[in-house]
């Protein structure tokens, strides 16, 4: 009886364990972040719109001496 506790319970131990994700895994999982967040920059930049021209050329002569 004391075996079947013991073999259950050295089950349940491992059912708990994983194995680590490989170096692929990880890659995979940051790179599907910082993409999905570029898209997120992008639509935001997208929706301000752009400055008008002449405002941009105002700014670089007012800091140039």
């Amino acid at each position: 009886m004391r075996c079947a506790v013991a073999l259950g319970a050295l089950l349940v131990l491992l059912s708990g364990c994983k194995r680590e994700p490989t170096f692929e895994e990880r890659y995979e999982a940051a790179n599907h972040t910082v993409v999905e967040r570029a898209k997120q920059i992008d639509a935001q930049i997208a929706g301000t719109g752009a400055p008008p021209a002449d405002s941009a050329l105002q700014g670089d002569a007012q800091a140039a001496p």
